[in-house]
Formats: structure tokens, sequence, C-alpha cells
């Protein structure tokens, strides 16, 4: 049967068309490598290419940010270090300003060493990155603080994510990094047992536990505490006479050697002894469960006066015995202090012994005054201006230091945990980023030698098509061009 000429030549496009479409595509692919160049050569497999360049633009983001996050915090470590070495060795000196016995030219000396590391700690906390201050939060063109110790940046911590749901804190604020909860009262006393002019009660909050303390003329309290109430107080190491006198210091009657009795006993010999001068006892129990002692003249103004001729049993209406009377009824995790400052003046400071402990200090009554913080630069420059003063550190001044090394070392620490997390993140980006990579590599590129054994086969089908339609007709392809 003869076949017809256009239906030989109609064959013969076919078949050219698809296999020049071959060659072409097969040649493309061995010049660039890719196998996908257009939407129309694999839909699905474009689609899968496109998440995983974006899989891969946020993975390199992720690192990047990471990287940042590892530079900075480890100069951040390095910079707490350098700080926390400095303020320990301020602590030796106050150590040495407050045991030894000093000239006051010494002392002096001494305050001219703690300007110097001030200077230092000072330029350390305005330390900066590249333009970014390392301790103003998010901040970061802000210095933190000022030359009188202000903080001027943001209380808002500057973070920056390291992989999906995972944000870090790179800058933290210099507020929180450079603070202490040494609280300490605004008013001043001349002396530390100038009587106060107010009463009230001072209520002393944290975690779960209130102190509370009532102050002013005619209220005592037994500075100390009992686990039991009815176990004599010589137990406890408590004894002495207990006496009472008029506003013009007459005896009125005496309770001798009470050690004999138990709280619960004193409580009754006190109301019986003193009760017809209005005075009246009670047994208090404290926030750790223990017992003490409180009396209170009932007259006002309150008109009599008590004494204990071993100074036991005090009368909260002055900066020293509410000191000692706090000490002696609270847990023991916060300490009470009298403080004297730089002016030569009196006041209280609380200090808990956790450095993580927030007070919340609050008054009934006629309040003593308002309770602040004082960050690591005040505590060290009311040391620094007591030494130029010729004034030897208290116990405050060295809790205070301890509180201040104590809170960098924290800062540390928590900085060196999120050190650790961003730098175990690097592995794990590192691999993730090679598996995307190849995934992309194997649906986006070819292998290079099946594309050329396939262009091989186009190439020889192509001769093979010319010469079947050359044998068959005796004519070239060019007779029906």
């Amino acid at each position: 049967m003869k076949v017809p000429d256009n239906l030989l030549y109609s064959i013969f496009q076919q078949q050219d068309r698809r296999i020049r479409e071959g060659i072409a595509r097969t040649t493309t692919e061995i010049a660039t490598g890719k196998r996908i160049h257009n939407l129309s050569d694999d839909p699905v497999a474009t689609f899968n290419v496109v998440n995983l360049k974006k899989e891969i633009s946020q993975l390199s983001q992720f690192s990047r940010n990471r990287l940042f996050a590892d530079v900075n915090l480890s100069y951040i470590d390095f910079t707490l270090n350098k700080v926390s070495d400095k303020i320990k060795m301020l602590y030796t000196k106050t150590v040495q300003a407050k045991n030894q016995l000093h000239t006051a030219d010494a002392l002096k000396a001494l305050s001219s060493e703690f300007e110097e590391a001030l200077s230092f700690l000072l330029d350390r906390a305005n330390e900066k990155v590249g333009e970014n201050y390392i301790f103003s939060g998010s901040a970061l063109t802000t210095e933190p603080f000022s030359d009188s110790f202000t903080y001027q940046g943001s209380d808002e911590p500057f973070n920056v994510q390291i992989d999906e749901g995972s944000f870090v804190q790179v800058f933290t604020s210099g507020r929180e990094v450079f603070s202490t909860n040494v609280y300490q009262m605004d008013t001043l006393f001349s002396s530390p047992d100038t009587a106060f002019t107010v009463s009230g009660t001072m209520n002393v909050n944290y975690n779960s536990t209130t102190v509370s303390v009532d102050y002013g003329r005619g209220v005592w309290y037994l500075a100390g505490k009992v686990s039991d109430p009815n176990v004599p107080l010589s137990s406890y190491g408590f004894d002495g006479d207990l006496v009472l006198y008029d506003s013009s210091m007459n005896e009125l009657a005496r309770i001798s050697n009470y050690g004999q009795y138990s709280l619960n006993d004193l409580v009754t010999q006190i109301n019986t002894a003193f009760g017809g001068q209005n005075i009246s006892a009670s047994v208090v129990t404290n926030p750790d469960g223990t017992y003490t002692l409180r009396i209170s003249d009932g007259d006002s103004p309150a008109n009599n006066f008590i004494g204990d001729t071993f100074g036991n049993i005090l009368e909260s209406n002055n900066l020293q015995n509410l000191v000692k009377i706090f000490n002696g009824i609270s847990p023991g995790d916060v300490n009470a202090f009298v403080h004297q400052t730089p002016n030569g003046k009196y006041t209280m400071r609380l200090i808990p012994e956790d450095v993580s402990t927030t007070l919340s200090v609050s008054f009934s009554g006629t309040a003593l005054g308002n309770f602040s913080t004082l960050n690591i630069f005040q505590v060290l420059s009311e040391i620094k201006d007591k030494l130029s003063a010729g004034l030897n550190p208290d116990d405050s001044d060295l809790m205070a230091n301890q509180r201040a090394y104590d809170k960098i070392v924290q800062e540390r620490s928590q900085v060196g945990s999120v050190l650790s997390q961003v730098r175990d993140q690097q592995p794990v980006q590192e691999n993730r980023m090679d598996v995307l990579k190849k995934q992309k590599s194997d649906t986006e590129e070819v292998d290079l030698s099946e594309s050329i054994m396939e262009y091989t086969r186009y190439r020889t089908a192509y001769e093979a098509l010319m010469k079947i339609v050359a044998e068959s007709r005796d004519m070239t392809i060019l007779r029906y061009i």
C-alpha cells in the first residue's frame, strides 16, 4: 500500500517536533545543570523548589540572628566578668575600711579608689558593640547611664529569633542588670536612738510572707522569738527584770527574773502587775509560726515607760530598737539595718538574704518614710562618699556591696544560659541547612550523565527519522519545505 506524501509529511513533522524539543531540553539541562526552567516543566517540582528556597532563606536569617546573638552575648559575658571582678575588689576594700582602724586621710585615700572603680564600672555599663549599647534594652543607640548613674535606656529587652517560635534576649535593660534589692528609707534621723514623732505599723511583704511591726511611743516588743509559748523564757536566753515607770521615771511596778516564766505566763504577770496603769500585754504569732511578746500603753498619749534590765524588751520608738525588733521576730530571710549616710545621719535599710527576693514595704498609720531600691552605682557611690567624709562603712554597706556582686554574678549566669542555648542551635541549623539544600538540589538539578545519555538517544532518533523518510520516498526533507 502506498503511503500518501502528505500523511508521511505529517508523521514526520510530529516526530521531528518531539525529537527537536527533547534535544533542546537536554541541551539546556546539560548547559545549566538545572532540570526546571519554567513552571510548565514540572509544576509540582517547581512548587516544592519555591517552598524550599523560602525555608532556606528563613533558616539563613535565623543563622545570622544566632551569630548576632552569639557575638553580643559573648561580649556581654566578658563585660560582666570584668564588672564582677571590680566589685569583688571593692568588697575587699569595704571589709578593710569597716574592720580596721583607719585615719580620716586613709579613708579618703580609699575613697579615691572607689571613685576610680566607679568610673570603670560606668564605662562598662555604657559599652557598645558596633553601634549598639549592650545594656540599653531595645533603645540600641541610647547611652544607658548618665554620669549621675541615672538609667536612660529602655526597660524593654531586645530579642532576636533564632528558630521557629524561639526568641532569645540579647540586650537586657541596664536598669535590671545593675539593680539591687537593697531598700533604703528616705527619712533621716540625727542618731539611731532619736525618738520617732509618728506612730503606725510597718508591713514588709515578700513572697507569701508579711512581717508587721508597730512603732511609736508606748509600744514594746520582745526583740526575739520562742517556738513554744509555754516553756520558760530562760530556755531561750531571755531573762531580766521588767520595770514600769511613770512619766517622771519613778518606778511603779517590777517583775523580777521574768525568765522563770513562759511567754504566756509573762503576759499574765504583766497584765496583773502593770494593768492598773493601763498597760496590756499579748502573745504575737510571727510569720514563721514562732511567738513573741507585745506590750502597749493604752493611754493617749502614752505616759508610762517600761525598762528591761537585760535589754530584751524594747520600745519600738527609734531606729535602733525598731531594727532589733524586726530582726528578732522576722523569719530571718530579710535583714534590717541602721544605716549611716554620708552626711552622718541615719536611716533604715532592708536587704533580703536572696538576691531575687523583691520587697513591698507599706505603712498603716503615719508612715515613717518611703523605701526605694538603690542600683549598684548608688550603693558603691554611698560607700565612696562615706569614706570621703571620713566615715567607716557599716554592716549594711558591706551587705549591699556583697549584694551588688551577687546581682552581677546572677546576671552573668543568665547570660551564660542564653548563650548556651544559642550555641546549641548552631549544629541544628547547619544540619537542617544541609538537608534543605540537598532536597532542593535533588528536586531542581539534573543527573548530568542521564541527561547526556538522553540527549544521545534523541540525536540517534533524529538521525534515524531522517533516514527512514529518505529511504521511504527516496528524497530529503528539503522537498517538503
